[in-house]
């Protein structure tokens, strides 16, 4: 297998979203991609996923969110009508990127497919889609410190985009989500429902303080 082709693709997807991802986006960023890329490779590692297929889900995982680099102001409307979109951008942008470095064809049909299972509310189809859907949602349970950094992360990014969030509307929802998401994964359930559970606690009691 030529190995060279997927190091092309991963310099050129993480140098694509330092150049040209706005500052704004302070959850969506290149820590966001490389952690995907760790969580997607070692529930691949779990799942017992062969070398091949491991390397074309890593590809999608970096090119995951390369579509919001499409996003160039800090406008609302424009964060929305992008960011409803940008799971089909990326792919446009792996794509065009991808067919100059010897992928086959039904590699890219593969990462296009992967790429597009990381859009919210989808339902996965086969393992590498749960891989890379649970991957993308991993932060849900990491360490609680962890977790409350890509929380506040993400809560500063739509702030920045004129998305405001009332602090215990923020945490109720994060709460609900806490509580609500369901991995696709064995693996990922086993990695990660411990953290997430512990992760609900401590959000339920930033919310008890909160309240006094």
């Amino acid at each position: 297998m030529d190995h060279s082709k997927f190091e092309l693709a991963a310099h050129y997807a993480i140098d694509l979203l330092q150049r040209e991802m706005l500052p704004a986006f302070a959850y969506h960023n290149v820590d966001h991609t490389l952690e995907m890329v760790k969580a997607c490779n070692r529930l691949a590692d779990l799942e017992g996923i062969d070398e091949k297929s491991r390397r074309l889900l890593t590809v999608a995982a970096y090119f995951h969110d390369t579509g919001l680099t499409a996003v160039s102001s800090t406008d609302l409307e424009a964060f929305n009508a992008g960011r409803a979109i940008h799971e089909e951008k990326a792919v446009q942008i792996a794509q065009d990127f991808l067919s100059t470095c010897d992928f086959e064809e039904e590699e890219l049909k593969t990462i296009t497919r992967l790429i597009m299972a990381t859009k919210w509310g989808y339902t996965p189809s086969d393992i590498l889609e749960q891989i890379i859907s649970d991957a993308d949602m991993s932060s849900l349970g990491q360490a609680t410190d962890s977790f409350m950094r890509s929380s506040n992360a993400l809560r500063e990014e739509l702030r920045a985009f004129g998305i405001e969030n009332e602090e215990t509307e923020w945490y109720e929802n994060q709460k609900e989500l806490l509580e609500t998401y369901t991995y696709h994964t064995a693996s990922a359930r086993n990695l990660f429902n411990g953290n997430r559970f512990v992760n609900s606690a401590a959000v339920q009691s930033h919310l008890d303080r909160l309240s006094r």
